[in-house]
């Protein structure tokens, strides 16, 4: 390893103590160790936040991996919850597909986002699961940006949910100049359903291409996709696919034509594809669901490998 890489280690050394998981989850040491080997590959690496919400061992670092060619970027976020295991980890096995893609165009690489979550399986930086009852906070939850339904001239909420999510949105907006999201890939699973589904935010909509060989490929690897019906929230599916949706989360923000920083209404991310892969975590083994999302990277890597000629 090069003594970048060296360094970078050495400051994400994770505490004693952090638990591990019988799952079969990768150590959380691993996954950060496999991120930061493209330092190797001339990527450049930074940390976004420490992490250390109420009852957490320690500080875990939320870092950020960008490919050395800047221009519209594919953008690859896992981990935003850390009871979905499948997406770090196929990160993780998936390193070379994104040496790859890194070295034919631009990437920024954001593979765990949630490091306490997926070291407590927790899904939330405040609570363990999902409720109707107590709102969790999430590590992407952009409300504090997005415009408000009622008045596009104001926020959703006046402030950020968590540091952690006001420190991940904020590099995000600011490396927009040098890295233009063109497309976002988000991999999450979900407990409480049996059949997954792929929700398409960007500007392409239900009909992005891309959104329609994402399910190709998780129904090859054997995940059952509901392909028609709503999902557990009652949005439409049609081709196993959720067209955009209003959630306040960091994948509308990826697809926000506009944003509210501080008052002031300025032009959003607005990525043409924001794919979200929803695997459904409790009825299959964790291995299938890692090779399955790991698949779609491969997918992604070989479609994408050409530079995008514009947004």
């Amino acid at each position: 390893m090069s003594l970048a890489s060296i360094l970078l280690a050495a400051a994400v050394t994770v505490p004693a103590g952090v638990a591990t998981h019988a799952d079969g989850r990768a150590p959380i040491e691993s996954l950060y160790r496999a991120s930061l080997s493209l330092v190797d590959r001339g990527w450049t690496a930074e940390v976004i936040a420490e992490s250390a919400p109420s009852g957490s061992a320690a500080p875990l670092p939320i870092i950020a991996l960008t490919s050395p060619g800047r221009g519209p970027a594919v953008w690859i976020l896992t981990g935003v919850h850390g009871e979905e295991p499948a997406g770090p980890n196929a990160v993780a096995a998936s390193i070379e597909d994104l040496a790859r893609l890194g070295a034919a165009r631009p990437v920024v690489l954001l593979p765990l986002l949630n490091p306490q979550g997926y070291a407590r399986n927790w899904r939330y930086l405040n609570v363990a699961t999902y409720s109707q009852d107590v709102d969790g906070q999430s590590v992407g939850d952009s409300s504090h940006l997005l415009p408000s339904v009622d008045d596009a001239a104001r926020a959703r909420a006046a402030a950020a949910s968590s540091p952690e999510a006001a420190a991940v949105t904020a590099w995000i907006l600011a490396r927009q100049a040098d890295y233009p999201a063109a497309v976002s890939v988000n991999l999450h699973e979900d407990n409480l359903i049996d059949e997954g589904y792929v929700y398409s935010q960007g500007v392409r909509g239900a009909q992005d291409p891309l959104a329609s060989s994402a399910v190709g490929v998780l129904r090859a690897h054997g995940v059952p996709i509901r392909m028609s019906g709503t999902t557990r929230f009652d949005e439409p599916i049609e081709g196993g696919i959720v067209g955009p949706v209003t959630d306040s989360s960091v994948d509308e923000l990826m697809s926000a034509r506009e944003v509210v920083v501080d008052g002031r209404v300025l032009p959003g991310p607005r990525a043409d594809t924001v794919l979200v892969l929803e695997t459904p975590a409790a009825a299959l083994p964790l291995a299938q669901r890692v090779a399955a999302q790991a698949a779609l990277l491969g997918l992604i890597a070989k479609e994408l490998a050409a530079p995008a000629g514009g947004r």
